[in-house]
């Protein structure tokens, strides 16, 4: 009877321990053709339709998103218009992936569904249909009116907190001024009112500096959206744009067909997302 139970509560231990020790994996993306290098020495992916030209690399993963930097140029006579509201990708997979039955050395590639059988995670099923890219005209509003709603109640004035301390400096008055000595009680309960005065001015005081902190990381959030984003713009003949596209994340893939604007088409350019062994 004590083995068996012993046993279950051992049994959520071991858990956690074989998930502790599950391996991790560093993500990568790169164009899956071959491929030029920008100045930086980051690899482009490269298309061409109408007398239009797209440059697209990688550029990171964010929490939600996967940022792509994109440099069109218009060598057409016309101008057109760049929407980045266009852009989509479609994870793709490997096929008939079965998961090694030796260790994952560090350092080695696999695909996607290795991965996540190595680290005990969910198998999700592929988009029905292409991830857009984010919008960032309405993110940018929604960021910007956060940040006001929060910097707006980290300056508003706190008058319960101003009520407490007058109370509390009213029962310092009396004390100091009653014909009769101060009772325990009495003092006790000035003490217990100057407590409650100072409790709540530090939670006021914590309250109103985490609203400060969110409003600043909100402002900077729509500051560079607005500076690094690829916004929707008339591109005239022989100019040239570049921006950040933002495409939601999905880790499950070992592909990612990207669709992008160019001219008066939508062409697809292949990239590979790597799950290295840390």
């Amino acid at each position: 009877m004590f083995l068996r139970y012993a046993c279950r509560l051992l049994a959520p231990l071991l858990a956690v321990a074989t998930l502790g020790c599950a391996p991790s994996y560093l993500l990568g993306v790169q164009p899956a053709q071959p491929h030029t290098l920008f100045a930086s020495g980051e690899p482009m992916a490269e298309a061409a339709a109408d007398s239009v030209a797209l440059r697209l690399n990688f550029l990171g993963y964010e929490p939600e998103y996967l940022v792509f930097n994109a440099e069109y140029r218009n060598d057409s006579g016309r101008p057109i218009v760049i929407e980045p509201t266009a852009f989509a990708y479609a994870p793709v997979r490997e096929v008939g992936v079965v998961p090694p039955t030796q260790r994952i050395r560090h350092g080695e590639r696999v695909p996607a569904a290795v991965a996540a059988a190595t680290q005990q995670l969910p198998w999700p099923a592929l988009p029905p249909a292409p991830l857009p890219a984010l919008d960032p005209e309405p993110q940018i509003v929604q960021l910007q009116d956060g940040a006001n709603h929060e910097a707006r109640k980290a300056s508003r004035t706190d008058w319960v907190s101003i009520a407490l301390f007058a109370v509390a400096l009213g029962t310092d008055i009396a004390s100091t001024t009653r014909r009769r000595p101060e009772t325990f009680d009495q003092a006790q309960a000035r003490a217990t009112i100057h407590n409650v005065a100072w409790a709540y001015q530090a939670v006021s005081t914590a309250n109103r500096v985490r609203h400060a902190a969110t409003a600043e990381a909100l402002a900077q959030r729509a500051g560079q959206l607005s500076e690094y984003a690829l916004r929707r713009v008339v591109l005239q003949p022989g100019q040239q744009v570049r921006g950040y596209v933002y495409l939601p994340r999905f880790d499950h893939a070992d592909g990612l067909q990207v669709l992008a604007p160019v001219g008066r088409r939508q062409v697809a350019l292949s990239f590979v997302q790597s799950h290295q062994r840390r």
